[in-house]
C-alpha cells in the first residue's frame, strides 16, 4: 500500500472524494495508488494530492509503500527511507 491510499483511507475518504479535492481524474488515484501509475515527483498533479491531503511534506514521498521508512536515530529527522 502507497502512502497516498494510507492518507487517503485515514481521512475515511473514497477515491473519487480524493481525486474531486485534488481536481484530478478519478480513476488516476486508483492508478497511482496500485503502481499502475507514478507521477513525476514535482508534477502539479502530485502537489495537489498533497495539498488535498495536507501532507505538509515531499509530495513525492506519497509515492512510498507503507513500511519502506525505518528509524535512524543518527540521521537528521531521525527517518531514512529505503530504496
Amino acid at each position: 500500500m502507497r502512502r497516498l491510499q494510507q492518507k487517503r483511507e485515514a481521512r475515511g475518504w473514497t477515491r473519487f472524494e480524493l481525486a474531486a479535492r485534488a481536481h484530478v481524474h478519478p480513476p488516476r488515484v486508483g492508478q497511482i495508488e496500485n503502481g499502475r501509475a507514478t507521477p513525476a515527483p514535482g508534477s502539479v498533479e502530485l502537489q495537489r494530492l498533497a495539498a488535498a491531503l495536507g501532507h505538509a511534506g515531499d509530495p513525492g514521498s506519497l509515492l512510498n509503500e507503507v513500511g519502506d521508512e525505518v528509524r535512524c536515530a543518527s540521521l537528521p529527522g531521525g527517518v531514512h527511507h529505503e530504496a
